[in-house]
């Protein structure tokens, strides 16, 4: 069975645009957010811990897999649009980043 000319261009168009659609950034940061640090847990020491937040980012598009890099900036992103409307300033990874989800603890540091 042969594809007509015109059905080919449109697979390929759509296999083009998945593929570009998976390597974009969906989060955005917040205007807060900007002030939020990631640290490591020895730069918190006297800071107050007043909460925690989880973040989830989608490890594909569609069937198109995504970086780690792509998912751990967003994750961070996500994390830190969090700690601001928590009034936090800082948060630290609690763990690895495991499925698309990582954990952060938020900390007030000022």
């Amino acid at each position: 069975m042969k594809l007509h000319k015109k059905y080919t261009y449109q697979v390929i168009s759509a296999m083009l645009g998945v593929a570009l659609i998976g390597g974009c950034a969906w989060v955005s940061p917040n205007v807060d957010s900007q002030w939020v640090a990631l640290v490591k847990p020895q730069a918190v020491a006297s800071c107050r811990q007043i909460g925690e937040t989880h973040s989830k980012t989608l490890t594909k598009v569609v069937v198109v897999g995504r970086s780690a890099q792509k998912q751990q900036n967003e994750l961070i992103t996500l994390a830190k649009n969090q700690a601001a409307v928590m009034s936090g300033d800082t948060i630290v990874a609690k763990g690895d980043m495991k499925g698309g989800e990582q954990t952060f603890k938020v900390y007030d540091c000022h």
